[in-house]
């Protein structure tokens, strides 16, 4: 007999289940059979003759579902055996966990009938269940009847009828089936014995997937510690880019978005225990809220913007050939260090996109394709910033393709190794000619420290410590330091105007540099003040009675607090007279600090203690990139260059 089961729910609630595009709609039914171990899938479209879908089936070989799990299943919102187990009966991990895909078929039809075969002792059963839109409160059941022995097999068959033409149209065309492959990709790889067919047509997987790429990694929450796999897949055709978050076993519970630019067609999957955790505690739709989900994603991002730019770099291969073929390829020499086998990857990539998006570029001239690879080559040799600004204002490169290059850039290592070596080569480049500028008689003739050394120094204040590479600046302060520049035996006051890359500093001539560094507490701050000496002054008695009376009357200043101010006070000379040798020879603190207290440090250095420390902060990296410097000449040729309006004329 048959009978009518009353779910037990208000109608409206029931309608909100059945909302679902026709792609999401047929992939629940999908996952439905996958979750029942079927190894064949077949979908089949019946149509009008007006070419109009008349029906659709879902027909699979898994073991159905028996009379009286399925009255529970039917029966009741979240009656499914999935919420008791995590796989299906031959292992596979399930997909769903409350039963209630199946209300998705809705969205396709609204009378849908469900039949299932399956075996019992020595024959098969089979009975029918029947969702009516119209009637969403009941599930019809039909009488159980059992099959004559030896026929029948075990499957589920769904029959959707009064079809909803636009999402049944959307569910079986042929342009999604690549989205419809995309969403089972991560699955198959895991359990390649199933088919999927469309009207006779087999969905593809291994054909369609052109190359993958995994990592792990561990992530500690409270004391326990999940583990999260990433797998990039990348595709033989176009997708819609997403990432999705799956369980171990690389069932997707959620789709977001892909995160990163990528003109490669990839998915990343995002497999963990900790996904389906909060899956199964209905919390996953919140991932964007969980720290663990969001520390994941930015961690495959990163791993998926390494992928991409790894492959970029294998496809510019034929193109960099044709380019050296042609001698339009900028570097000549050999890459014999990391930094420039980084620089060449980098400008083997961007070479690559500039030529496959920027109109034209294939037809120009080689002349002026080799003028468009230097101005590339010459960026990427200062910095990620300046291959930015070719690329926007001279180049053009569209903006979704100039974004996407400088986002590969910008997450990825070679960035930050290209530019952080090439400011280490420069810096040490700039300390090598700073040393010959002030230790060579005859460089060192015309250097004054108001018209010049002052205003290099200003810009490379870094060479005093990292922790001086930026400050602010200070009215009080300047106005603090003018007040008692009578104590360093100076009464005039010059201001030089600042300069556009000055703008950050402000310059006291011919006394002192001077910024000022908040401490990380508010209101904290430390002054460091700097007195410069032309290179042919040493310190001696005079010039260290000058810094310490001039310290210990600026610190005492009421402006600035003695609580929240901290004071250094440095002076630099060419060389140390031996009259003052033994004060800077203290036995409870480093050469050259002669004055040390909780408010106040006043240190005494030559230039070539200066440069030798902040050599040695960088000289450790360059060995062990083998970094090559240029002998001396044409390390002040580097400084001159970049000087060249503050240095005297030759």
């Amino acid at each position: 007999m048959s009978k009518k089961i009353d779910l037990g729910v208000e109608r409206d609630h029931i309608e909100s289940l059945t909302k679902a595009g026709g792609v999401t709609a047929i992939s629940e039914l999908i996952w439905n059979s996958l979750d029942a171990d079927s190894s064949v899938i077949e979908i089949e479209t019946k149509r009008n003759k007006l070419d109009g879908i008349e029906s659709i089936t879902i027909k699979d070989n898994g073991h159905g579902i028996d009379y009286s799990k399925a009255q529970d299943v039917f029966g009741r919102l979240g009656g499914s055996q999935k919420k008791l187990s995590s796989t299906s009966p031959n292992g596979r991990h399930y997909h769903g966990k409350e039963g209630k895909g199946r209300y998705k078929s809705l969205a396709l039809g609204d009378l849908v009938l469900f039949k299932s075969t399956y075996r019992n002792s020595d024959s098969f059963k089979q009975f029918t269940i029947t969702l009516d839109r119209n009637n969403l409160s009941y599930s019809d059941f039909s009488e159980l009847k059992t099959l004559p022995k030896e026929k029948g097999e075990s499957g589920f068959e769904v029959l959707i009828q009064n079809v909803n033409q636009e999402y049944a149209t959307e569910a079986i065309e042929i342009e999604n089936r690549k989205d419809i492959e995309q969403k089972f990709a991560s699955y198959w790889i895991n359990y390649p014995d199933f088919t999927i067919s469309f009207n006779g047509n087999r969905l593809e997987f291994e054909s369609l997937i052109k190359h993958t790429d995994s990592t792990d990694f561990l992530i500690k929450k409270d004391d326990l510690s999940y583990r999260f796999d990433i797998k990039v897949i990348e595709w033989n055709f176009d997708i819609k880019k997403k990432t999705y978050l799956c369980n171990t076993k690389g069932v997707p519970f959620k789709e977001v978005n892909l995160g990163i630019r990528s003109t490669i067609p990839i998915s990343i999957f995002i497999q963990s225990i900790y996904i389906e955790k909060l899956h199964r505690e209905n919390t996953l739709d919140l991932q964007e809220m969980d720290e663990l989900v969001q520390v994941a994603h930015d961690k495959a991002k990163i791993f998926a913007r390494e992928y991409v730019r790894k492959r970029l770099h294998q496809y510019s291969g034929e193109f960099i050939k044709g380019l050296k073929d042609k001698g339009l390829y900028p570097y000549t020499d050999k890459a014999d260090n990391l930094v420039e086998e980084s620089k060449r990857q980098v400008f083997d990539i961007v070479a690559l996109q500039v030529n496959e998006y920027l109109p034209d570029f294939e037809d120009q001239q080689d002349k002026s394709k080799k003028f468009t690879l230097t101005l590339i080559k010459e960026a990427l040799e200062k910095d990620s910033n300046a291959l930015r600004k070719i690329l926007t204002e001279v180049i053009e490169l569209p903006d979704d393709k100039r974004e996407e290059l400088v986002e590969i850039l910008e997450e990825t290592s070679l960035s930050s190794v290209i530019d952080t070596m090439t400011e280490i080569k420069n810096r040490l480049k700039f300390l090598n000619g700073l040393e010959e500028l002030i230790y060579n008689k005859e460089e060192n003739k015309n250097v004054l420290e108001r018209k010049h050394l002052h205003k290099i120094i200003t810009n490379e204040t870094w060479i005093f410590g990292d922790e001086y590479t930026y400050g602010v600046d200070d009215v009080t302060l300047k106005n603090v330091l003018k007040e008692y520049l009578k104590h360093l035996g100076r009464e005039d006051f010059v201001e030089t105007v600042s300069e556009k890359e000055n703008d950050q500093l402000q310059i006291i001539p011919d006394v002192c540099l001077w910024r000022q560094f908040p401490q990380g507490v508010p209101g904290h701050k430390t002054n460091l003040i700097v007195e410069l000496k032309k290179p042919r002054v040493d310190a001696g008695p005079d010039e260290l009675s000058q810094i310490k009376l001039y310290a210990s009357r600026i610190s005492k200043d009421r402006r600035f607090p003695k609580e929240k101010t901290k004071w250094k006070f440095l002076l630099v000379t060419k060389d140390i007279k031996s009259d003052i040798e033994y004060e800077l020879e203290q036995t409870d603190r480093r050469y050259g600090h002669v004055i040390a207290s909780d408010l106040v440090d006043v240190h005494v250095l030559t230039w070539g203690h200066i440069i030798n420390e902040a050599r040695t902060r960088f000289e450790y990296i360059k060995e062990k990139l083998n970094l090559n410097l240029m002998d001396n000449e044409k390390n002040l040729d580097y400084l001159k260059t970049k000087y060249r309006e503050y240095l005297p004329k030759e």
